[in-house]
């Protein structure tokens, strides 16, 4: 791992005035300094991150220039970690194992990654030679344009001057004469540069993208904003699912379906309701559509957990349970590949475009022209008042069907608080106790379809003859139902948590007081 940010400056970039200015401040400097032409290239340098840039939101670049791929530091000018490499990166996990592959996983955890644009440089290399002949400095003159897609955008020119290992004499007078003559140090990364250039975002697309939202607003014009964004969500993914680029790409479409679901039913009085209804239904459909996939995404991606539950030589004998999931996923894939080709699924995406996009498509109802805090705010009261309700009555040793109800209240009020969140900053708190809540109640149902798959795929192999799988999935489901256990003791204590936190927060919760009893 490199780590160049405790050593000397050893490299400065110059940003070289455009036209005859910059030209005449080259000829100077190459008279100046006697420097010789040292070669010409051409380099490219494409740069990589997440599809909800993963990447670019921990101030971080991923570049693959000349065989080496590297991360690099956008708050300040050095490297965090590089290895060579051939080809382009995928994921995380496919890389060589070191510095850079473990520092990338906990980055971008099971997201693909995706080029996102490339910088192609013509250099003019030249060197500084001392009487002995040596080489004291070397520089470079850079013509370099940024390109994504089929655009492309010029950059402005720059000087690299670099310093020669035992001669920072001769780097200290360049750079010291190129700042006499007005010549600017590069303040941004070449990454910010070409972000601007091209006017990337490196965040394409994130499951919850910030609506502008106020308090005065009309429920109806909110609600349809928050809607539409959630229709964007769902298109910008599509591309991701049919090329099986990674798992996130179907969840994020599945969250954006769920959300604008969640909102026509929790707010139905602000539309009409028949149109409503209608589109409630629609993407009911498309959400059906791709359940099956995401429950074998979400297995698989637990794979090397679940042998880990079990010791040699077992663990082994659920390689081929494991690769018989993997099979019926890909078929699976095919499926939901299918259904994105139909008429039926164009239909459903149209009539949502139709209906967030056309007022006439999703009338305003009773409620549609009050503000938008009254109409929220007296939604969540309403449903946390169902989610505390239903927490108090959580016995200490709960099973998975006395919490499944639980968990769908804690996802309708989570979305509904979402929309909150953008009006009142006291209520986010509110939202991350609710997560840990749902993160729990999910992952005991994750392990109940989970306990129910491997029984399965368990049964098929041995039909098939692939019978040594089956006591290693017995134990398997044996050390599932016991983490699944360990999980549900869990949602007392953070139901207890998120109870608390309603009292810390107002408006709209001071609206629950008499609900928020002692705990």
């Amino acid at each position: 791992m490199k780590s160049p940010a405790a050593s000397p400056l050893v490299e400065q970039s110059f940003l070289v005035p455009s036209g005859e200015a910059g030209r005449g401040v080259l000829c100077d400097l190459r008279r100046t300094f006697a420097l010789s032409e040292d070669g010409r290239s051409r380099v490219e340098t494409l740069y990589h991150d997440t599809f909800d840039g993963r990447l670019f939101a921990r101030s971080r670049a991923l570049r693959l220039a000349q065989g080496e791929l590297t991360l690099e530091c956008l708050d300040s000018p050095h490297e965090v970690a590089c290895v060579a490499f051939d080809g382009s990166p995928e994921f995380a996990d496919g890389l060589p194992p070191g510095a850079l592959r473990e520092a990338l996983r906990p980055l971008t955890g099971n997201r693909a990654l995706l080029p996102l644009f490339s910088i192609r440089s013509d250099v003019r290399a030249w060197c500084l030679t001392n009487r002995e002949q040596k080489t004291v400095l070397r520089l470079a003159l850079l013509d370099e344009e940024a390109a994504s897609g089929g655009r492309s955008e010029r950059l402005d020119h720059r000087v690299v001057v670099r310093q020669v290992r035992g001669y920072k004499k001769a780097f200290r007078e360049v750079c010291e004469w190129l700042a006499r003559q007005g010549v600017e140090p590069e303040a941004n990364s070449r990454f910010g540069e070409g972000l601007k250039a091209l006017d990337l975002d490196p965040v394409r697309m994130t499951t919850l993208p910030r609506t502008p939202l106020s308090a005065s607003m009309s429920a109806a014009d909110a609600v349809r904003a928050v809607l539409h964004a959630q229709y964007r969500v769902a298109r910008a993914n599509e591309e991701g699912i049919r090329n099986d680029t990674d798992a996130e790409f179907l969840h994020d479409f599945r969250v954006a379906v769920r959300r604008a679901r969640s909102f026509l039913g929790q707010l139905r009085d602000v539309f009409e309701p028949a149109p409503a209804a209608e589109l409630r239904k629609s993407l009911s459909r498309l959400g059906r559509s791709t359940n099956a996939l995401r429950d074998l995404d979400v297995y698989l991606e637990h794979r090397k957990e679940y042998q880990a539950l079990l010791s040699d030589p077992l663990a082994g004998d659920l390689t081929p349970l494991f690769d018989h999931g993997a099979r019926a996923r890909a078929a699976v894939q095919r499926e939901v590949t299918a259904v994105m080709r139909s008429a039926a699924y164009g239909d459903a995406l149209e009539r949502w475009r139709t209906c967030v996009e056309e007022e006439a498509g999703l009338p305003p109802g009773r409620y549609g022209s009050e503000p938008l805090a009254e109409v929220v705010g007296a939604r969540v009261a309403r449903k946390c008042r169902t989610v505390l309700e239903q927490g108090y009555a959580i016995p200490e040793n709960a099973d998975p069907d006395a919490l499944h109800s639980l968990r769908i209240e804690c996802k309708q009020l989570r979305y509904l608080t979402e929309i909150l969140a953008e009006l009142s900053p006291e209520v986010r708190g509110v939202v991350s106790r609710l997560k840990k809540l749902q993160d729990a109640l999910g992952r005991i149902q994750d392990l109940t379809v989970h306990e129910a798959r491997t029984g399965e795929f368990a049964r098929a192999l041995s039909e098939g003859g692939g019978g040594a799988a089956l006591p290693a999935a017995e134990v398997l489901v044996s050390r599932m139902r016991a983490e699944r256990d360990r999980e549900c003791a869990k949602v007392r204590g953070l139901f207890v948590k998120f109870s608390r936190s309603l009292r810390e927060t107002e408006p709209p919760y001071s609206l629950l007081l008499p609900w928020l009893l002692p705990l």
